[in-house]
């Protein structure tokens, strides 16, 4: 259960909910102006409980307005992770009146694990179909977390479901009668475990259409707990195939607090979210009356590098919440919400201190890895997980040689380190005891700071 920390550790610029418990993001659909976040929730304590689909809605992806309780639990289980999309051509035949429906598909947690749909036209209330689940099963003990896309090879709906060590996936012409047209898995499974919260989408790249899986991977030593792997490939209206370029683990975010993470529905550009914990030791973080926030807004896109080939970067979408650029010179930092830049050269150490002694360090090091370090950043003893040097250090190598770029974004407890054109980042957690009010560098690095706007 979270425990109560020494001070507000709530981040300003991340999504959290009001209180209580929440983990995966569900549904990620825009709509008329709203981006709607729904998410998995336990309204009766901050801790993993009965799921229920808590909502917000936002213009800006930074701004939240809380909603209610869009789905709860029924007699075919409580409401675990699912997605949903914008029907504009009223393929479900759910529209009324000239409104489109948005639809949403989810993962029913009962005696067994299938999915259902439900539908709203004012995206604040939703209704069940009665003809639930659309996709039963029986057998696999795993089966979960369905994604909506557009399968534009068949002209028609699709889903991928996870189904324990693999993904299936869906075709369907209104949402509501779904047919198996393949799979995927577990080839090419570099993490053991279950798979999780899949997603399937394209990105244009050098005038070619190239497919992207996410998949959320149990925890083994190669992940660190849990993180998110991607690969690409085609898809060629039935299956994923990959197209085998990695011959190891390729994660979408270095740092080990990003999970669960999927993409928005009916945006021009392919916008993720993810939970901002690790599930290692997310319920035992100190955050008192809520548990549980939502990484960064990232726009997704492909990038070529010269050490790595082709990469999915992702770039921050919250810069416009920041002022002007202050060059830093040895001053005290601007607050507990700030945008860091610091570009140089070879090995860089960045280290953002308190006056307890305290210290958060990030970089760029000898061997042309960047890397974050939190093993002394803060209160760190409500975890064993979260204390050891495995889930405090970690780094990883660089696509590029030469000069770089990092952009931290700090927001009170949640920080996220982004560099060579997002084809690295990494989320982290720290709980500092008192706000970080210095910093260090050691090396050849220049730095300038970016106040929260008011």
């Amino acid at each position: 259960m979270s425990t109560k920390g020494i001070r507000d550790f709530r981040p300003v610029l991340h999504f959290t909910p009001e209180k209580n418990w929440n983990n995966d993001p569900n549904g990620l659909v825009y709509e008329n102006g709203r981006y709607h976040l729904f998410y998995q929730h336990n309204p009766e304590g901050p801790v993993w409980g009965p799921m229920h689909w808590g909502h917000a809605v936002s213009a800006d992806l930074i701004h939240w307005e809380h909603l209610p309780i869009a789905l709860y639990p029924d007699q075919l289980g409580t409401i675990f992770s699912g997605s949903a999309v914008y029907d504009a051509e009223n393929t479900s035949g759910f529209g009324k009146d000239g409104k489109a429906p948005i639809v949403a598909m989810f993962t029913q947690h009962g005696e067994h694990e299938q999915q259902s749909i439900a539908w709203s036209l004012d995206g604040v209330n939703f209704e069940k179909y009665p003809g639930n689940p659309v996709l039963p099963n029986s057998t696999l003990p795993d089966f979960r977390d369905p994604k909506i896309f557009r399968n534009p090879v068949k002209n028609c709906w699709g889903a991928v479901v996870s189904a324990g060590d693999r993904v299936h996936f869906y075709a369907s012409r209104d949402l509501k009668h779904w047919e198996k047209t393949g799979e995927f898995g577990p080839e090419g499974n570099h993490s053991q475990g279950v798979w999780e919260c899949p997603d399937l989408f394209s990105l244009e790249h050098d005038g070619k259409t190239v497919w992207v899986l996410l998949v959320s991977m149990g925890g083994n030593e190669e992940n660190h707990g849990a993180r998110i792997q991607y690969f690409l490939g085609d898809f060629d209206g039935d299956a994923f195939r990959c197209d085998g370029r990695f011959d190891k683990p390729e994660f979408l975010d270095s740092g080990l607090d990003n999970y669960a993470g999927v993409t928005y529905d009916n945006t021009a550009d392919r916008i993720f979210l993810g939970w901002g914990l690790n599930p290692v030791y997310a319920d035992k973080t100190p955050t008192g009356e809520f548990c549980g926030l939502m990484t960064l807004p990232r726009r997704l896109s492909l990038e070529d590098t010269p050490k790595g080939g082709l990469r999915l970067a992702g770039e921050p979408l919250v810069r416009d919440a920041f002022g002007e650029e202050v060059p830093w010179n040895g001053g005290e930092l601007p607050g507990q919400v700030f945008l860091l830049t610091v570009t140089g050269e070879g090995p860089c150490t960045v280290e953002l201190k308190n006056s307890l002694g305290q210290k958060f360090r990030f970089g760029v090091n000898e061997q042309n890895q960047a890397f974050v370090d939190r093993s002394e950043a803060g209160f760190r003893d409500f975890s064993e997980s979260f204390a050891s040097e495995w889930y405090s250090k970690i780094s990883a190598p660089r696509f590029y040689d030469g000069p770089w770029k990092l952009e931290l974004v700090f927001d009170r407890s949640a920080c996220e380190l982004f560099l060579d054109h997002g084809t690295r980042y990494f989320s982290q957690v720290v709980y500092p005891d008192a706000p970080y009010t210095g910093m260090e560098i050691s090396g050849n690095g220049t730095a300038v700071l970016q106040r929260l706007k008011d």
